[in-house]
């Protein structure tokens, strides 16, 4: 398997462009929009030198808060092992997925 990473492009309010948004009624998209901005939270978090887990918990919370039905999962990992970064200094990426309705969203962030 060879994967290959290429920029993500977005809507002007942040929004991954995906053919799944197209599924979103106009409620549902004006919601998912939470989803980019609690993961852009903990990446600013976690550049500041904050803890992933906690950042990651409550950006749990403001995501369900918004309106989602269900987060599968916000986590900091090391973007070349997978593994869970565990503390600040470290290169990163916040991957998340969450569902909004039969949607299932997904985005992610580099931590810089």
């Amino acid at each position: 398997v060879r994967i290959m990473g290429g920029a993500i492009e977005r809507e002007p309010d942040g929004l991954a462009l995906s053919s799944r948004n197209r599924y979103l009624s106009p409620e549902q998209r004006r919601i998912a929009v939470a989803l980019s901005v609690a993961l852009r939270a903990v990446r600013d978090t976690v550049k500041a030198g904050g803890d992933p887990a906690e950042a990651s918990a409550k950006a749990r919370e403001d995501v369900l808060s918004a309106g989602f039905d269900s987060v599968d999962y916000i986590e900091v990992r090391d973007p070349a092992t997978l593994e869970l970064v565990t503390g600040p200094g470290k290169p990163a990426r916040v991957f998340g997925a969450a569902r909004l309705g039969t949607t299932r969203l997904i985005d992610n962030w580099a931590v810089e």
